[in-house]
């Protein structure tokens, strides 16, 4: 009976390990099945979507491709606050690909306030030059299939993502790969996190990377996107890691 027990607990202990690394990958690709049988009339590049392929665990993330993404909002609820501006950039965990860089400002009545206008610089005369929401997004969503989302505090765009796809298509579910610059900076700090300053600018300076113009959201994807090549060889050295190992940080 005692080895009976041993041997239960090892297999719910591994069982555990699973459920809260390893199947985090697994649970992404049910949940999209589950999502594409629930919701059959989706737009083709919606449905192209959810159904690309995931990496497995032991995918190397030099071998996947990844789109770095940041948004310029009115705040910080994306249920009530709205999607200023958009920009995303190609790259793969050893480069940048600049000749993809996209930079929209999205067409909005939004009440800027002015504070807001200082730090990034949108007004309301730009945003009345910008393009269609429905449009803006769709273009971010066919660059983002087939890849993983690179964001510093991702659930900004995740949240921002979700909300709209929720609203316009009534998707309940927004089951996309993101990986987080924010923790796997965090995470080389442990206990001694609460005594740096984690923002994206201050993050770069502590690995030792140059100052940028921030707030602005193609410089933030980039800038980003920077960062996480540089955490990557930080934290692994010259060994590119696994998204196993990327998501257990």
């Amino acid at each position: 009976m005692a080895t009976n027990n041993k041997v239960l607990f090892t297999f719910q202990r591994h069982q555990w390990w699973q459920r809260l690394f390893g199947n985090h990958l697994r649970d992404l690709y049910q949940r999209r099945i589950t999502l594409l049988q629930q919701h059959p009339d989706l737009p083709p590049p919606i449905k192209a979507l959810f159904s690309a392929p995931l990496p497995q665990p032991l995918t190397l993330i030099s071998q996947w491709p990844l789109l770095a993404i940041d948004f310029e909002t009115t705040g910080f609820d994306a249920q009530q606050d709205q999607i200023l501006s958009v920009g995303y950039v190609s790259m793969m965990v050893n480069a940048v690909d600049l000749s993809t860089s996209v930079n929209e400002l999205v067409n909005s009545t939004a009440i800027i306030k002015p504070d807001s206008a200082v730090i990034n610089h949108i007004d309301h005369a730009m945003l009345l030059q910008g393009q269609a929401l429905d449009e803006v997004m769709m273009r971010l969503l066919v660059a983002l299939t087939g890849k993983v989302g690179i964001a510093h505090g991702c659930f900004m765009e995740q949240g921002f993502i979700s909300t709209y796809l929720q609203h316009k298509y009534q998707l309940h579910d927004c089951p996309l790969l993101w990986l987080d610059t924010l923790p796997l900076y965090q995470s080389l700090y442990n206990t001694q996190i609460l005594h740096h300053d984690a923002r994206l600018g201050s993050a770069r300076c502590s690995v030792g990377l140059p100052e940028y113009q921030a707030h602005n959201s193609l410089f933030d994807a980039i800038a980003c996107g920077e960062l996480l090549m540089v955490l990557i060889h930080k934290i692994y050295g010259n060994k590119a890691p696994n998204f196993g190992q990327l998501l257990k940080r």
